[in-house]
């Protein structure tokens, strides 16, 4: 045994001796053969490229090659770019080449280009342009090449990203050949970056993301781990490179082996790919490439062909392992690996297998990805003009950008506070009544400083630790009616065009998810979970598709708020955005909220992470609190009705035709503060211009109950004749009220119980539920009536009129109708002795209570005040005796103020005076005067006073019998009042002659301030008080006297004399009195200049103001920023503008002060022949750190025409600056 194992022993020794000199003679052979190789090539000229090898360039560059550039310009529509890249050591088009050889006759090669035959690929792929793309791809190159993965990504991507921005909205299908494809996804992974994490590279303009145009890619044996010859001796390739002065290339790296950048590269892929949703498939080769390497390949045609056929060696060069990667399809070509990317003819079955991919790819990409297809039917079809639709009472649609949405922040008491105008003691004693009908209706215009615009609600905010951020989560409240709905299709509507003003908002996500939360009630069976949300409010038309949509948009969703990318800011500005949702009417679904705060149930679990999704705005009403497990709250807003400018744009768009009607309505409104404060409100303005012709031939509505009374019988006479076919239009319009109620009697009596249920319960939404059940208890004995036809009656409206009829839910156009309709109901049941039918919605449960008990138990609810008020208005004096009765029985309000202000608002709808009705009326305002008088006395404030609703003939009697210490406080709680009658001017004033008293001489002038043509006689009065010894009267003097027309020149002289006044705050208070007077003489022109020069800056921007331009250029160099604003502000628009005047402009544009920089090319623009230093002043404002002065710069080199090259290369570059907004 032990000889046999030697004898193995000593044949194994000897074998291994045998290989190891083999080796060695083998190596030594290959050695020598290699140094006279190299020797050849370092004595032979280096530019050796022989006549069928095209020449390389150093430059990416993009070729067309299907279709021809003459076809485009026929009319051939394309979308889809097809470009090709090749691999390393090759070139384009060389590479997609397939050579027939020489037939031997004609000494000839065919080459067929499979790219741009068109019996190929452009006979299969339809409308798409093909491309190849051609980069330095030597493998021994020049220095100056770049020559890592990074470098020639990043040149790749760039030179692609310049071929989008030139054409605009295209989507990209790449073919990869081999190392190709690592360079196209390090391109991909590099544009997906953040800008600022982008290595230094230069930011491109992102609406031509490289990343997001990708749509497919074709990988042809792309080496992702490697090629078969990462053994070969790289040090030959630099003995190579060495001896021709050249260096090797980086690449060759990745064809060697799997390396961590390498594996770290092929691993972005697949995020790259669930990010963007790409088509990507990949094919490997079947057959051995024989090469004895890259270094031989190189060397082939210098080396003895003996010597290179005894090193070739069979292998594949790419083998399946390295071809493909987990996640993603795959097949197999019959082919090696150079001819990865050749095909000789159509019938090939390579190239079937090939072309069949790509065309399958273009149908996918034409179709979308299903997130495309997703947020496609949801901008298209859910989000349609119907569903978006405002429809105005007429019938006609109302244009969206002519619903003003006024919003202002929600802030604590203590912060508010600092938002009121500053003024003396005696000018504000204390704030406005919260209980006057503006504030409750909330139409009262708020302080500049809280407004915020809808377009701007994403914008940065300091918080209070003093810190700037953006608010992702906001809150919006509103009162039922005042536009919340309308508010939501607002902003949908001005995302999905992707207006100006919601510019930010279309940079900042991808889409907008509106989800009315009432939906959620009717959602009984689970699962509970986005993808079925989803699927049944965006994609329940959406046949076949529904649940595949729902899914990908949850997973896009989900993966937001994984990877938090929007709540940290990351992707502002990048591709990188989110989603945001609208979730309409929190107040809605008011037990979900009850269950979320006790944390039962899994549809409040899914509420509550519905609810704390990263970027949301909630919509409710002002009463609903945030459940605790609700994430914290940004911004807090609260919607507000129209502004009085607001209203009069409203109304001169309406009658554009008829201009004098929106004067008479104007009109109409200034004479009547209560219904100006109701028409705020969209709807009711829209249903004053409705209502408005039928006061041709009887006068005008005094009161609010007067006004809904003609509104509800113009919506009768319309709606009349759908209810009664058989009736003509013109017998509707000759119909008396009387005849139409016993018409629509059933409706009638519906609409009442449906209003005061709901005013009861406070419902202002109707579900099917709440329908019927209401039908059972508010039916005419007898009657079978339907909702149908009451449904489709003008006073209801739905918010989801594309749903079906059973998950509906409608409304009253507006609380206020919904009030108008419940007092209906009870001026009825009053007037029959009946009682009052008491459901409650949520229990369904039901009682009976008369009238009289239901006032006595909600007259002091402040829920009821306008539901009192029309009760009043309804009953007529002439049966409003017997209510008023009652509302003086107890139970009495023993404080006195909310007992006063009750009858007051009732006493404000009573039209004209019953017999019986007069002598309780003089009683009660006795009571209210007796009351106002004690106010005065014991609390300092007359807050009743300040209220509309007040009569004008108790408020004369309280100032006639007024204290002396009363006075002053009477007619400070007066100037409140929108307006103030002349009957009480005429008192204040006739006290001011003898007035010795400070307070009452400051408060009779405060009362006169608004108060507009007044006569000359009063005019004297108050300008003899220009005299008076306290400032503070000379101060209020010169207020009372602004803005009067009809001053004399005797007074206009006395005001400028308080120009050298000695109190600062009067001089400012002459120098705003003079503003806009045209009978200034040139004295008192020069006393205004002369005030430019004071030392307190108030008192030279108020000068400023005064709009002197021979002295206002003076102080573009004032040292306070604020004065310098408000003086480069003052000269824009103006025509006369010297060239001193323009040079002091231009010297702005340096100002450290960006809004007086802005202000400044605004002042210049439109100005004519502007100087050279000029141009370039304003053309260095190109390079400005602000991009609102970018924009207005290049905005006012337009036109220009002395602009140099570098002007206009300049403009050029800001062009791609990526907040420019064209």
């Amino acid at each position: 045994m032990r000889l046999a194992e030697a004898m193995i022993l000593a044949k194994v020794i000897g074998a291994t001796l045998l290989a190891k000199w083999t080796v060695v003679l083998y190596l030594t052979l290959l050695g020598a053969t290699i140094l006279a190789g190299l020797w050849l090539l370092r004595s032979r000229p280096q530019t050796s490229y022989t006549q069928d090898q095209t020449p390389r360039s150093q430059a990416i560059r993009l070729c067309q090659v299907n279709p021809a550039e003459s076809d485009l310009e026929d009319g051939l529509g394309t979308e889809i770019d097809i470009i090709a890249i090749h691999g390393l050591d090759t070139n384009s088009p060389d590479t997609w080449k397939y050579r027939i050889p020489s037939n031997g006759k004609s000494g000839t090669v065919d080459d067929i280009n499979w790219l741009a035959d068109p019996d190929m690929l452009p006979k299969v792929t339809g409308r798409a342009r093909i491309y190849t793309c051609d980069w330095p791809a030597d493998l021994l190159q020049q220095s100056s090449t770049p020559t890592t993965l990074h470098e020639c990504a990043n040149s790749l991507r760039k030179s692609i990203i310049q071929h989008l921005d030139n054409n605009s909205g295209r989507q990209v299908l790449f073919i990869a050949s081999c190392l190709g494809g690592i360079i196209l996804i390090k391109a991909l992974e590099i544009d997906n970056r953040p800008s600022d994490n982008n290595e230094g590279t230069p930011t491109l303009t992102r609406g031509s993301s490289l990343a997001k145009a990708t749509r497919g890619i074709v990988f042809l044996a792309t080496p992702f781990r490697g090629t078969a010859f990462e053994n070969m001796p790289v040090f030959l390739l630099k003995t190579l490179s060495f001896l021709r002065d050249q260096t090797v290339t980086a690449l060759v790296d990745y064809a060697q082996g799997a390396t961590s950048n390498l594996n770290t590269t092929t691993r972005n892929l697949l995020e790259l790919s669930r990010e963007h949703g790409y088509e990507v498939y990949m094919f490997w080769e079947g057959r051995n490439t024989l090469a004895a390497g890259f270094i031989f390949a190189l060397a082939t045609s210098f080396l003895p062909s003996l010597v290179t056929s005894i090193l070739v060696l069979p292998a594949t060069a790419v083998n399946q392992h390295s071809a493909t990667l987990l996640g993603f399809e795959s097949e197999r070509l019959g082919r090696s690996h150079v001819m990865m990317n050749k095909f000789v003819h159509s019938k090939c079955k390579d190239f079937g297998l090939v072309s069949g991919q790509i065309v399958e790819m273009l149908q996918k990409i034409r179709r979308g990805s299903p997130l495309e297809q997703a947020d496609d039917w949801i901008l298209k079809e859910h989000y349609s003009d119907k569903r978006l639709k405002i429809e105005r009472l007429s019938g006609k649609s109302l244009p969206l950008e002519r619903c003003y949405i006024n919003l202002a922040i929600v802030e604590e008491p203590s912060k508010n506070s600092q938002h009121i105008k500053k003024r003396s003691e005696e000018d504000t004693p204390f704030p406005a009544s919260p209980f006057t009908l503006t504030t409750r209706l909330k139409v009262e215009r708020p302080d500049e400083s809280i407004q915020v615009k809808l377009g701007s609600l994403f914008e940065k905010r300091k918080e209070p630790n003093g810190e700037s951020a953006t608010p992702r989560r906001i809150l919006i409240r509103g009162r039922a009616g005042v536009g919340k709905t309308t508010l939501c299709k607002k902003m949908v509507s001005e995302f999905t065009r992707r207006s100006e003003e919601f510019r930010q908002w279309n940079e900042m996500f991808d889409r907008v998810l509106w989800v009315p939360l009432r939906g959620l009630k009717d959602w009984n069976v689970g699962p509970y979970n986005l993808q079925v949300l989803f699927r049944n409010e965006f994609f329940a038309q959406k046949e076949g598709l529904s649940k595949t949509l729902a899914e990908e948009l949850q997973r896009v969703v989900e993966r937001e708020k994984v990877m938090g990318l929007n709540r940290s800011g990351i992707g502002i500005g990048t591709e990188r955005r989110g989603t945001l949702f609208i979730f309409d009417g929190l107040d809605e679904i008011s037990d979900e909220i009850a269950r979320i705060m006790t944390g039962q149930g899994n549809r409040s679990a899914f509420l509550r992470h519905l609810l704390n999704q990263q970027n949301v705005i909630i919509t409710s009403r002002p009463h609903v609190p945030v459940p605790n497990g609700i994430d914290a709250i940004d911004l807090e807003l609260e919607t507000i009705g129209f502004y009085s400018d607001q209203v009069n744009a409203y109304l001169e768009a309406t009658f554009t035709d008829e201009p004098q009607r929106a004067k008479d309505i104007q009109s109409y409104l200034q004479a009547h503060p209560l219904v100006q404060d109701l028409v705020r409100i969209p709807i009711q303005l829209d249903a004053l211009c409705y209502t408005w012709d039928s006061f041709d031939d009887k006068p005008v509505p005094q009161t609010m109950t007067a006004m809904y009374r003609a509104i509800e019988e113009s919506l009768w006479r319309k709606d009349i004749l759908r209810l009664e076919k058989s009736l003509s239009e013109s017998e509707a319009q000759d119909m008396i009220m009387y005849q139409i109620e016993k018409l629509a009697e059933d409706q009638i009596l519906l609409l009442e119980g449906l209003a005061f249920t709901g005013l009861r319960n406070d419902v202002v939404n109707f579900g099917l539920e709440h329908r019927n059940y209401i039908l059972e208890s508010f039916t005419l004995p007898g009657k079978l009536i339907h909702w149908n036809t009451t449904l489709s009656l003008s006073f209801l409206r739905t918010s989801e009129p594309l749903e079906q009829e059973d998950k509906q839910y409608y409304h009253f156009l507006h609380l206020t109708l919904q009030e108008y309709f419940a007092a209906r109901y009870f001026v009825r049941q009053w007037k029959a002795k009946q009682p009052l039918s008491c459901l409650q919605l949520s229990g369904e449960g039901r009682h009976e209570t008369k009238p009289v008990t239901f006032l006595r138990e909600n007259k002091y609810n402040s829920r009821y005040d306008i539901f009192w008020r029309f009760v009043t208005g309804l009953f007529g004096a002439s049966e409003a005796l017997g209510f008023f009765q009652k509302i003086e029985e107890k139970p009495y309000d023993l404080l006195g103020p909310t007992h006063q202000r009750l009858v007051m608002h009732c006493l404000s709808e009573i039209e004209g005076n019953g017999t019986k009705f007069t002598d309780l009326k003089t009683k009660l305002e006795k009571q209210l005067q007796q009351w106002l008088l004690f106010e005065c006395e014991f609390s300092q404030n007359c807050r009743l006073a300040t209220e509309t609703e007040c009569p004008q003939e108790v408020l004369v009697k309280s100032l006639k019998q007024a204290s002396a210490k009363a006075r002053p406080i009477l007619l400070r709680s007066l100037s409140k009042r929108k307006t103030v009658s002349l009957s009480i001017t005429d008192v204040a004033i006739s006290w001011l002659k003898d007035c010795t008293d400070e307070k009452l001489c400051i408060a009779i002038l405060g009362i006169t301030k608004y108060q507009r043509g007044l006569t000359e006689q009063k005019l004297r009065s108050i300008a003899a008080r220009l005299e008076d010894e306290n400032s503070n009267v000379r101060r209020a003097a010169i207020e009372a006297l602004q803005g009067q027309k009809n001053l004399t020149k005797q007074m206009l002289r006395s005001i400028a004399a308080r120009l050298e006044d000695e109190n600062k705050y009067v001089r400012q208070a002459a120098i705003k009195a003079l503003q806009g007077q045209k009978n200034l003489t040139e004295q008192m022109l020069r006393s205004i200049a002369a005030r430019l020069e004071n030392e307190d800056w108030y008192v030279r921007q108020a000068a400023i103001e005064a709009q002197m331009l021979r002295s206002i250029a003076a102080r573009l160099e004032d040292e306070s920023w604020f004065v310098r604003r408000t003086a480069t502000k003052a000269l824009q628009g103006q025509k006369y503008l010297t060239e001193q005047m323009l040079r002091s402009i231009a010297a702005r544009l340096e100002d450290k002060d960006w809004f007086v920089r802005r202000i400044a090319i605004m002042d210049l623009q439109g100005q004519k022949d502007f100087t050279e230093q000029t141009l370039r002043s304003i053309a260095a404002r190109l390079e400005d750190e602000d991009s609102n002065v970018r924009r207005i710069a290049i905005k006012a080199l337009q036109g220009q025409k002395d602009l140099t090259e570098q002007m206009l290369r300049s403009i050029a570059a800001r062009l791609e600056d990526e907040d420019w907004g064209y």
